[in-house]
């Protein structure tokens, strides 16, 4: 849910994405992109963003899938296994985006993905590592689950998966974080007592603000 205190530049079409951006990056740090989940859309995630952002600036992007009420960022079989075709297909698309904002200068973004858009984040850092500058993976999953990552040496990300979630195995994040350390990724993983939806007044906001605190 959106919540009004926070400053937007408004909306504006980015290599095909419709994006919301709000604030200004502050002494050169990376801007965060923000991934919302199915059913969602580029507001999802602006009251978590403004309580981790720390001075960044913000990129609410939506998913170009029409799901359920609002967007997805990629189709899922109707047993709810991911479609790989149209996964590759929209994270090339995604990966425009995140050109466009190497071309216009500044570090590359950190990439905060929930659910549906955490698999995104994966699924664009495996495609292409140097258009991101790290990862915030919230309930995720790995897109290529048993497969090895490419060499993502040093790629700092942080998993926070949990315990009572109803659509993620217990296993689903640990095996993830393990593909990462086995590709070199600088990882940090926790699972909280939580279910699927984001703890955006709890753990799900204050790790992800120490984890973006130390980087720059």
């Amino acid at each position: 849910m959106m919540e009004t205190g926070m400053m937007e530049t408004g909306m504006a079409e980015t290599a095909g994405f419709h994006v919301v951006r709000s604030g200004d990056a502050a002494q050169g740090r990376a801007p965060l992109v923000l991934l919302h989940g199915s059913g969602g859309s580029e507001r999802s995630l602006i009251g978590f963003g403004r309580r981790v952002a720390g001075g960044r600036a913000c990129l609410f992007v939506r998913g170009r899938v029409p799901w359920e009420e609002g967007y997805a960022f990629f189709r899922r079989h109707p047993d709810r296994t991911l479609d790989q075709a149209d996964l590759a297909q929209r994270c090339a698309e995604f990966c425009g985006v995140l050109r466009h904002l190497g071309a216009i200068g500044g570090r590359p973004p950190v990439l905060v993905g929930f659910s549906n858009g955490a698999i995104m984040a994966v699924a664009a850092l495996l495609a292409a590592p140097a258009l991101s500058s790290g990862a915030v993976l919230l309930r995720p999953l790995s897109p290529c689950p048993g497969e090895r990552f490419p060499a993502l040496d040093g790629y700092p990300v942080l998993l926070l998966g949990a315990a009572a979630d109803a659509r993620r195995h217990p296993s689903d994040t640990p095996a993830l974080a393990e593909q990462f350390r086995q590709a070199g990724a600088d990882v940090a993983a926790r699972i909280l007592p939580v279910g699927h939806g984001l703890d955006e007044a709890g753990e799900d906001t204050r790790l992800t603000q120490d984890w973006l605190a130390g980087r720059a």
